[in-house]
Parts: C-alpha cells; sequence; structure tokens
C-alpha cells in the first residue's frame, strides 16, 4: 500500500484552497480598488473628441483661443474665446443664463444694457457705447460678431454685474461665479480626487489638494457632487469633506439700487373696467359702498397697432375726482385688439418708448399715480422683449416717481419665459391673477378659481418675487358651463362670465340648492336645462371671499386685487375690509 498517496490528495486539497483564496482575494481588489482611468481636461470640457481640436464657426474671432464656459452646476454648450487674456462669451449665454439685463434689439441693432436708472448702448464690433447720450470708449471692442454668433467681453459684463469670469489655462475655460449667492460650500480634508460619477470605479477628472474649498451642489450617503474653484464637476467622498456649511457669495458690483414705491398699509385695489369715455361718469356710483378701497384702475388704455399707438378713454375729472375720494389710480394699458401683434410691438424699440413716454406723459398731465401693465398672452418667443419693456419703463417710472404694478398669470411651466423674478425687482408690485383656472374657450370644465389653485399660485410667486411686492388677484366672477352631448357620442362644452349677483340669480332661477365642494373650497351647483345641456356652476360668495382675502395676511403679501369693480355682491367690500384690516 503507497503511504505517500493520501499526503498528495491532501497538498492538491489545499493547493485547490490556495488557488481558491488568491482567486477570491483577486476579485476583491479588482472589486473594491478604485479606478485609476483618467478622463483629459480638453474631453471632459468638451474642447477635444478624439484628439481632435474643435474647428470651424466656433474659431472665428481672429487669433481667440476656443474656451469651454462652467455656469454654476453645468458647462455649458456655448463657447467663448481668450483674446489677448481677455473672455469673450456667446452672447446667447449671457442673456440666457448670466445677465438677461443685456439685450440684444435687433431693430436698433444695439446692445442695450439697462440698469435701474440709466440705459446703455452699445454698437457691435465697437469700443464706444453711450449713456444717456454721452459717449465713453471701453478701450476694447464690448460685442464682437461673428460668422457663429455675438460675443460679448466678460471684463465689460463684470463691470456692470454681480459676476466674476475666471479665466483657467490647459485647457482653456472661463468659470461664471455669481456674487450675494447662496451656496452651500466644503473644505477638503486630504488630498483627493474628483471623479465623473460617486463611484471609486468612475473615471477620475481632476485632482484636488487639502484645505481647498469647494461648492458642494448635493450630498448622498457616501459621495457628494461638488464643484471646484476651477470648473471641475464632479463626485469626491464625503469623508474627504469637512465643514459643509451654507454661505453667501460676496458681492463683486454695487450697481445704482432698484428702488420702489410702497404705500403705506395693504393695497386694496379693484379694476374698473372703462369700455367708452361716457363710463368714466358712473365712478361715484360705481364706488359707492366699496367701505377700504384705495385704489382704483380703471381699464383706460389699449394698444391700437404694432408700432406704438394707444387708443385712450382716460379723464382728468376722473383722477380728480378718484383723489377726492380717497383712491389712488393706477391706470390701466391691455394688449387685447386682435389688431396688435404684442410680439412685434414690444421687439421694435422705437414701438416700445412711444408707448412708454406716452404712458408718462398721460400720468404727469392727468396726474393719475401709477401704471398697470396688462399684457397677457405672451407668447415664449416674445419673453425678453417683454421683460426689456418693463425694464425701460420702470426707469421713467422711477424718476417720475409712478407706480408701476404688472399683472401676470399664475406661475406655471409654459409661463417661465415672464421672469416674474425679474419683474419683482424692477416693478414696485406684481399682482398674480389668481383666476382662470378654467377659462373661456376651455374644453375643461371647472372653477374659475379654486382655492388651491390661488394658494399654490401665490406660493409658487413667492419663490421669485418679495411678499413685500406681491398682490393677490381674486375673481368678482364665475363661469357657468354647458356641456351638450352630441349623437355620436362626444360633447361639446361652452361657457359664460356671470357675475356674482348673476351666478346666484341663475341659480335660483332653475330652483336648484347649492352644495358645498371640498375640492374648490365653493359652493357648486348643477342641472339639466331645457336643451338637455348639463349645467354646472362654482360660486362666488361671502365666504369663498373671504377664505381668498385671508391669504393675503397668511401670506403676509403687499394687498388684495378684484376683477372687477360691479361684479361683486353687496357686503363684499366689508368682508375684504374686515380681513385686511384684521
Amino acid at each position: 500500500m503507497n503511504k505517500d498517496k493520501p499526503r498528495s490528495f491532501r497538498l492538491l486539497g489545499l493547493l485547490i484552497i490556495a488557488v481558491g483564496m488568491l482567486a477570491i482575494i483577486a476579485v476583491c481588489i479588482i472589486k473594491f480598488m478604485p479606478t485609476r482611468e483618467r478622463i483629459s481636461p480638453e474631453v471632459y470640457f468638451g474642447l477635444q473628441e478624439s484628439g481632435t481640436q474643435e474647428t470651424g464657426d466656433d474659431s472665428t474671432i481672429s487669433g481667440g483661443t476656443v474656451a469651454a464656459v462652467i455656469v454654476k452646476d453645468h458647462i455649458a454648450q456655448e463657447k467663448a474665446f481668450i483674446l489677448d487674456g481677455s473672455a469673450y462669451i456667446d452672447y446667447t449665454l449671457v442673456q440666457r443664463e448670466i445677465n438677461s439685463r443685456f439685450h440684444w434689439d435687433a431693430s436698433a441693432g444695439l446692445l442695450l444694457f439697462t440698469n435701474a436708472e440709466q440705459i446703455y448702448e452699445i454698437p457691435p464690433n465697437s469700443s464706444s457705447y453711450t449713456v444717456d447720450g454721452e459717449s465713453f470708449d471701453a478701450g476694447y471692442e464690448i460685442l464682437k460678431t461673428t460668422t457663429s454668433g455675438m460675443f460679448f467681453s466678460a471684463n465689460f459684463m463684470q463691470q456692470n454685474s454681480d459676476v466674476s469670469c475666471n479665466i483657467f489655462e490647459a485647457p482653456s475655460r472661463v468659470v461664471v461665479c455669481f456674487g450675494n449667492e447662496e451656496i452651500v460650500t466644503g473644505t477638503v480634508k486630504k488630498n483627493t480626487t474628483v471623479r465623473v460619477l460617486g463611484g471609486i470605479k468612475s473615471p477620475i477628472i481632476t485632482d484636488v489638494t487639502e484645505g481647498t474649498v469647494v461648492t458642494v451642489l448635493e450630498q448622498m450617503e457616501n459621495w457628494s457632487e461638488i464643484v471646484t474653484p476651477d470648473g471641475y464637476i464632479g463626485y469626491m467622498k464625503n469623508n474627504c469633506l469637512k465643514d459643509v456649511q451654507e454661505s453667501v457669495t460676496e458681492s463683486f458690483y454695487q450697481g445704482p439700487d432698484y428702488t420702489s414705491i410702497h404705500q403705506e398699509g395693504l393695497v386694496n385695489l379693484v379694476w374698473h373696467q372703462i369700455d367708452y369715455p361716457e363710463m368714466n361718469a358712473q365712478l361715484e356710483e360705481d364706488i359707492a359702498g366699496a367701505s377700504g378701497l384705495n385704489v382704483i384702475s380703471p381699464t383706460w388704455y389699449f394698444l391700437s397697432d404694432d408700432t406704438g399707438n394707444i387708443q385712450s378713454f382716460a379723464d382728468a375729472s376722473y383722477v380728480e375726482r378718484a383723489h377726492a375720494a380717497g383712491l389712488q389710480v393706477w391706470a390701466l394699458i391691455s394688449n387685447f385688439s386682435p389688431d396688435v401683434s404684442t410680439r412685434a410691438l414690444l421687439s421694435s424699440r422705437a414701438a416700445r418708448n412711444k408707448v412708454q413716454e406716452y404712458l408718462v406723459s398721460q400720468a404727469k398731465e392727468l396726474g393719475f399715480d401709477g401704471i398697470n401693465i396688462d399684457f397677457e398672452g405672451i407668447v415664449q418667443e416674445a419673453g425678453y422683449d417683454y421683460v426689456q419693456f418693463m425694464r425701460e419703463l420702470s426707469i421713467l417710472c422711477r424718476k417720475n416717481q409712478i407706480v408701476l404694478s404688472v399683472d401676470v398669470p399664475v406661475p406655471m411651466d409654459f409661463s417661465a419665459h415672464y421672469n416674474r423674478k425679474e419683474l419683482g425687482v424692477v416693478c414696485d408690485y406684481v399682482i398674480v391673477m389668481g383666476y382662470d383656472e378654467h377659462y373661456a374657450g376651455s374644453d375643461l370644465v371647472g372653477s374659475v378659481a379654486s382655492m388651491s389653485f390661488e394658494r399654490t399660485g401665490i406660493e409658487n410667486m413667492l419663490r421669485e418675487v418679495p411678499k413685500e411686492k406681491l398682490i393677490s388677484g381674486i375673481p368678482f366672477y364665475a363661469r357657468l358651463w354647458y356641456t351638450k352631448t352630441m349623437e355620436d357620442g362626444t360633447t361639446e362644452v361652452t361657457s359664460e362670465a356671470l357675475s356674482m349677483n348673476g351666478a346666484a340669480q341663475v341659480v335660483s332661477e332653475n330652483g336648484v340648492v347649492t352644495s358645498f365642494d371640498e375640492s374648490t373650497g365653493q359652493q357648486y351647483a348643477e342641472w339639466t336645462d331645457a336643451d338637455g345641456r348639463l349645467c354646472q356652476i362654482w360660486l362666488e360668495d361671502e365666504e369663498s371671499i373671504r377664505e381668498r382675502v385671508k391669504l393675503v395676511g397668511t401670506y403676509n403679501l403687499a394687498g388684495n386685487a378684484a376683477w372687477v369693480l360691479g361684479n361683486e355682491k353687496e357686503g363684499i367690500w366689508n368682508v375684504i375690509q374686515d380681513e385686511l384690516n384684521g
């Protein structure tokens, strides 16, 4: 019998175990060892693909070097150029993400910069510019035009904006920092790497050294998304960060202050619909019983064409009588004429100036206290021009101590181009029209303004507009909906607007008892009419108005505005006054 055979088996077994353990160790090393793979900076910043430098239209500034632009939490798609140590940034990016107060006016062929007091006029491919008719020279071209677009001097922008544009090399890039901005920062505890994603197998994009202060965009369980001072955006381990805290960046620029006119106490405004001049004579009759009212806004002015001509029903005696009744007058201008392209008008500097100068001259001549801009249905393409119109008008109003207010719809994703944040800066008051949740022509039947619609609208507005400037707009009307079922099973929806009394009357005439709708916070009624149509209405009454006006106090707003005078029930003004005074 071979006594060495068991020993051979034991050795073989030990060898298999050892190999297995080595395999396990190798797998663990592969799994848990951080990758040292690196992405080249040129590829990371989009300046090189497959080793080839970008060429073409992006290199059309003679002698300039293509540079990436880093804005807050992302690398912009647009590029910049570095020329003689100075940066020129794609104007599209400047307007969209950095400072929209630099406004290209194609009708005038000028770049306009508007601050609280002045308008700068900057021609392309020139070092000169004018401010209120006075000429200046920057010593360098401010706006360069190329075959791929316009590029704006970062130096000039920094001199007139609360931003800092820091240039870095290898590769060329511009990091845009905003002054007086709330951010979260952290300090690097030890030398470490920054990776594309949160994980040790993600490629490295850069190294950071102990003591570097980074901006923290988001903290997760084990990793944090950060931005380095030189513009790399990636992830580092949480245990490499310390002193993570909220902070405010230093301010780089002190320009003229956007002063505002605020009346003492809360605004209690009503719009007064004037359809023809003779209606001005009804002022005293219409405001009788309107206790607590302190601002009236007559619908006097109407854009009549695309060149800035205006139809007017204004009346100096109306202003005198309103003042005698203790009311301020904020004259309204609207854009409801089907003959007017608001987009075309706003895109023309000459037309904008014509409207602005006319309104201010009317305020000075007739003595009214404020201007209320009610331009509705602004299309996205007209957004920049619309806000520029408000900036320009605000300068004239500020100089002449005229209250400037603007009416805007409840915030929705599709209305972001109204730039409510900027309106909240340049205007004295912003009125959110907390109605038309369901509107004329809508296929959806529902309340003109449910309580949740109004409340959510206010909360979303307060993310962009200071509470001391925000006025809540409420309806003095309801909408009666008719739904007709056709022979083929389809439905046809129509509606009509009714005053508060008119709505109550139609419910009474049809012998219907209302019930409280919890979902809207209103009284609701429905019935079938003689034509077989389903009739539905959500009413405004003393309780619904009371709950709406309570929101002024709940959110510490600047006041309340109601559409429209004459549509209210008797006693409504006492309800409003009680809540505003409470």
